[in-house]
């Protein structure tokens, strides 16, 4: 045992932390030539040469799995079979170079763009944006129902994992990191210079208690820093709203629509948004598709439940999500 390693040893030849060592003796991947009554464990040389092996395969990408493989195969010497396994590593190695180019070629395109400010983005630019954002911020502002609009867009986000956080504003609010999350912030708050800093990838207007210059010039500043990909949700029944959406800035990025009125659903189609007349639910450009989405409700929805669930859909038309995930309320 004189001329064995004991596992600080080890760690200190080969650059691999204990906890790793343990991990790998853990899984039969390196285990120890053997451990002494004082529980020490004891490593060979060849066992070193085998550590600096694990930690050079596992540099070049391969799983814990794969490696176990390469070390039997290693030992047998059989470099037709090594051989084999590096190539198709590199041929994968190639093909992420080749869709990380395809990104880089994207971004750079999207970037003048944008800081060429155009109208608007086109849809395979949008999309391209949105789909960076698999964990999606999101902000419900208005003066009513605001809190079940987020609980139901909570739902919406979150239908296979965990459930989407919700955050309410307050004179201490601190901005989340992590995402996905939904901020609801009533339209009181909008004034606070704080509100300039959220930079949401979503934002949907629930209602507008009255336009004004001034009350325009609050709601601008969640569009301001957010940029042109940002997509916002208006209420099409509320006249204030549909004030709101025509100025210019907001105009540039994607805009929703969700309504209850008969009248207005041939619009709603052409623009996109959520239409809900009677117990029939139709989504108008899912994911940015031409395609319709129609649902029956089991019967009317509760007049105080059927603006936040409309709301809730509209939210997530250009988020990514399968259309089969959507979950609608039986009511």
């Amino acid at each position: 045992m004189k001329s064995w390693l004991q596992i600080g040893q080890v760690s200190k030849a080969t650059g691999l932390t204990n906890r790793a060592l343990r991990m790998y003796e853990k899984i039969g991947l390196l285990e120890p030539k053997t451990i002494g009554n004082n529980g020490y464990r004891y490593y060979s040389e060849e066992q070193v040469k085998t550590a600096i092996s694990i930690k050079r395969f596992k540099g070049l990408g391969f799983s814990l799995n794969e490696i176990k493989s390469l070390l039997v195969i290693d030992s047998m010497m059989d470099t037709l079979k090594i051989t084999s396994i590096m190539q198709n590593r590199l041929n994968k190695v190639k093909e992420l170079q080749q869709d990380l180019a395809d990104q880089e070629k994207q971004l750079k395109k999207i970037i003048i763009a944008l800081k060429r400010k155009p109208k608007e983005l086109n849809p395979l630019e949008r999309r391209y944006i949105m789909g960076q954002f698999n964990n999606v911020s999101v902000v419900v502002t208005g003066t009513k129902d605001l809190g079940l609009t987020a609980q139901m867009i909570s739902k919406n986000l979150s239908p296979e994992g965990p459930t989407v956080e919700i955050f309410h504003w307050n004179e201490f609010f601190k901005i989340p990191d992590k995402k996905p999350h939904i901020i609801v912030l009533p339209e009181k708050n909008l004034q606070e210079d704080k509100v300039k800093d959220i930079q949401p990838d979503i934002v949907v207007i629930k209602n507008i208690s009255a336009y004004c210059s001034e009350q325009e010039k609050n709601y601008l500043k969640l569009f301001s820093a957010a940029g042109p990909h940002m997509t916002t949700v208006f209420n099409a029944d509320d006249k204030s709203s549909v004030k709101l959406a025509a100025n210019n800035i907001i105009q540039k990025g994607r805009i929703f629509y969700f309504s209850k009125r008969l009248e207005l659903v041939d619009q709603i189609k052409k623009i996109g948004g959520v239409t809900l007349t009677g117990n029939e639910i139709k989504i108008f450009g899912f994911n940015l598709t031409k395609e319709t989405l129609s649902f029956l409700l089991e019967k009317s929805s509760s007049p105080n439940g059927d603006g936040p669930l409309i709301a809730s859909l509209a939210a997530v038309l250009d988020v990514g999500l399968n259309k089969n995930m959507l979950k609608l309320p039986k009511t």
